[in-house]
């Protein structure tokens, strides 16, 4: 097999080594880490404000206090946080409510919805709860075009 019939297998990264990326040179500098504890007394706030009926201030509160930089375990507690939030909301109201709520965020809270969507989406506890996933996913879309989407899919802090 000749050289011009096999480029495709061509490892170009081995001829520069020192232009690899490792995940932290990814990872912006301005962003602090986020500890466990304050997930922790943010989720209490959350589950606080839903048991009294906040649950737009509690939906506000869950996306606006998401851990960019932290440990997995803290974006996992954090994460099922969101989800039981948006169960709470979705079982306390009506399919048509879902609306309201999302048009009560602001852009960069919809795009962190999609975003906490996708990652319950991808978990056991999720997966349990599909319909109720995709009637917010729905909503979300509808309210805010396709962008999240693609914000999410390129948008290198995850959660």
């Amino acid at each position: 097999m000749s050289f011009q019939e096999d480029w495709r297998k061509i490892d170009i990264d081995a001829f520069e080594t020192e232009n690899h990326l490792s995940p932290e040179d990814l990872i912006p500098d301005s962003i602090p880490a986020t500890p466990q504890s304050t997930i922790e007394s943010v989720s209490q706030q959350i589950r606080n404000q839903l048991s009294t009926g906040q649950f737009q201030d509690a939906l506000a509160l869950a996306l606006d206090s998401a851990p960019y930089v932290s440990t997995p375990e803290t974006k996992s507690l954090h994460a099922r946080t969101v989800f039981e939030t948006l169960c709470s909301i979705r079982n306390n109201n009506s399919l048509n409510d879902l609306d309201q709520f999302i048009h009560g965020l602001n852009s960069e809270q919809q795009e962190t919805l999609i975003k906490y969507l996708y990652k319950s989406m991808s978990e056991e506890y999720g997966q349990k709860q599909g319909g109720l996933l995709l009637s917010w996913f729905e909503k979300a879309v509808e309210i805010g075009g396709l962008g999240p989407i693609a914000r999410y899919l390129t948008d290198r802090r995850t959660v």
